[in-house]
């Protein structure tokens, strides 16, 4: 209890030494800095002490050296950040002062300005700050910027967690830059070969080739233009694309592809930009069973989801609702997903009836469901966090019986659905309002949420709103081509 007290009074000092220290920004008795920011219209003159300062900042301790800093005629350092503007520059020397400083109020843009300024200042601590507020409050807006941010993430190397972020992000969901619009052609080979060396990037190997191939041509022809028809390529055109990757050829797992494809696509095409051993190992892998590869072979990607229907990306945002994460800041686990996936049952697989439904999922406490309407993207579902068992009833003699039917009360439920090809903020999220019908149980349904909310019979399933806040699907009545229901598990209890 004595070092409880003791760990309190230390935290109201340091409140008051800060709050103290403070003061001294508006007091600008004995500063002896002028701090000219921003350019004209925005632009403003900051006072500073060159102590504190120097003190706080590696930057400062050498920009006001001897050698460096300028004096006006009343003997005052005169110092020019034309680059930042006074609001960031606000925020910086309050931390430089007070030793924190409150940032949840920032947008993308404005975090972005201070994290490339508190870098440039060399104020490390300020810019893990920063890095942490953008990737749990700003995943939508770094998602929708997802280019511009690369830009000084990769300059840095101080942006650990925002590069981490985005790796993680860009490995369970790589339609972000993999897709039409083609992003990754402005990364540069070192990013790309970090993405490339990733055992989580949830791509086809053969995918990753394809893509690798159309990045290196793209980077190639800054330089030395290849033309369109692989056929009629010179050794120089081949010589001048292995340049390009060569950095990246080995980080392809090509033992986890199939053999038609590593021929038509792989060898075929680009054997004279592979090594002659790694021609020659791909040769024997596959005409001599058990040969080994000289270089090993790279383990296979890993998957967070053993699905047919969702990759982690959708896992991160469902624990994210779960866990009842804030939703007006769209937030959604981004490295650490908390709870395990454990399939129990997958239409395709084990087959659509209620009965195999019922047998697989019965005495499980926690599932999500989830189903693919057929011919299409779109993929509803939801979450039951008790059983699906049926509730037990007493008899006139007073024995416990089960019924056939019946309505469970779960206030954590809710149903869900988003498109597998669109990004998570068109998601649609419904929580459960009538709890005491939030889960209905039947020996001859399969899962089935409300009163009608989301239903679902073998492979047809119906969506009335009526014990959730809204519908999540326009569709009153749909078809599923497959299904899957899920065992939610905390990794701490497993």
């Amino acid at each position: 209890m004595t070092n409880l007290k003791s760990v309190s009074r230390s935290t109201e000092l340091l409140e008051d030494l800060s709050v103290d220290y403070g003061s001294l920004i508006e007091d600008n008795h004995e500063s002896n800095v002028l701090i000219e920011v921003g350019e004209e219209p925005n632009f403003k003159i900051f006072k500073a002490h060159s102590l504190i300062l120097r003190s706080r900042s590696a930057y400062f301790r050498v920009a006001l050296s001897n050698e460096w800093a300028k004096k006006d005629d009343e003997g005052n350092y005169v110092f020019k950040k034309q680059n930042i503007n006074p609001q960031t520059f606000e925020i910086i020397l309050k931390f430089i002062y007070c030793g924190n400083v409150c940032i949840d109020h920032l947008n993308g843009a404005d975090s972005a300005l201070l994290l490339i300024a508190s870098d440039e200042l060399e104020l490390h601590k300020l810019s893990k700050h920063v890095q942490v507020h953008m990737t749990e409050d700003l995943v939508c807006w770094l998602l929708q910027n997802i280019l511009y941010v690369f830009e000084f993430v990769l300059k840095c190397n101080d942006f650990n967690i925002l590069r981490e972020f985005l790796l993680g992000i860009i490995c369970r969901d790589p339609a972000i830059v993999f897709g039409p619009d083609k992003k990754y052609f402005h990364f540069d080979e070192s990013f790309m070969a970090q993405i490339l060396e990733r055992d989580d990037l949830e791509l086809d190997e053969i995918k990753i080739w394809e893509h690798l191939i159309e990045w290196g041509i793209a980077r190639t022809n800054l330089h030395h233009q290849l033309r369109k028809d692989i056929s009629t390529w010179s050794r120089e055109d081949f010589s001048a694309l292995e340049k390009t990757l060569h950095n990246c050829i080995p980080l392809i797992r090509y033992f986890q592809i199939s053999s038609p494809d590593l021929y038509d696509k792989v060898r075929h095409p680009f054997k004279k930009i592979l090594s002659k051993r790694l021609n020659e190992d791909i040769i024997k892998y596959y005409m001599k069973p058990g040969y080994m590869p000289v270089d090993g072979i790279l383990p296979p990607r890993l998957t967070v989801v053993d699905s047919c229907i969702i990759r982690s990306i959708h896992v991160s945002l469902l624990c994210s609702w779960i866990d009842r994460k804030d939703a007006s800041k769209k937030k959604f686990y981004s490295c650490k997903i908390p709870y395990d996936f454990r399939l129990l049952c997958r239409g395709t697989k084990d087959g659509f009836d209620a009965l195999t439904f019922h047998k697989k999922c019965d005495d499980i406490i926690g599932t999500i469901v989830l189903a693919k309407v057929r011919g299409s993207q779109k993929v509803l579902g939801g979450y039951n966090p008790c059983s699906w068992q049926r509730s037990l009833t007493k008899n006139s003699e007073g024995t416990s019986n089960s019924s056939t039917s019946g309505y469970k009360d779960a206030s954590n439920s809710f149903i869900f659905s988003f498109m597998l090809d669109e990004g998570l903020s068109e998601a649609r999220l419904s929580r459960v309002i009538v709890k005491d019908k939030a889960i209905y149980c039947s020996t001859s349904t399969g899962p089935c949420f409300g009163e009608g909310d989301l239903w679902m019979t073998g492979n047809f399933g119906s969506s009335i709103r009526t014990s959730y806040e809204n519908s999540v699907t326009d569709e009153l009545n749909f078809f599923t081509d497959d299904y899957e229901v899920f065992h939610i598990r905390d990794k701490e209890n497993i």
